[in-house]
């Protein structure tokens, strides 16, 4: 059964959690910035964040200027178990940030 991950502020629009994990397996990353932001996608100062990943990929575009990287998705993603939750270093900023940590086994 695939386990989709719902978007409460996008119109309950949906994502499945291996769309995540492939993502952080085709890239040299082991977490991302969370990078929640109230920005329009086109404004937003995190663009390599989950927030600007889930807009880009996952939202209807009526919704891609709101934040997505909410904690109710947050949680979803946890329960999971492939992801937790950490303080790590923004590599745009150099700022320690929230992150989303993949956890491959």
């Amino acid at each position: 059964m695939e386990q989709k991950i719902t978007l409460p502020y996008a119109n309950n629009a949906q994502f499945a959690v291996e769309d995540l994990v492939k993502y952080f397996r085709k890239q040299p990353i082991t977490y991302l910035i969370i990078g929640a932001s109230h920005l329009s996608l086109a404004n937003h100062r995190n663009p390599n964040s989950l927030d600007v990943w889930i807009r880009k990929n996952h939202c209807p575009p009526s919704y891609e200027d709101t934040c997505q990287a909410v904690d109710n998705v947050i949680t979803q993603l946890i329960k999971h178990e492939q992801f937790s939750r950490a303080i790590r270093r923004n590599p745009r900023s150099g700022k320690m940030c929230n992150a989303l940590v993949f956890c491959d086994n």
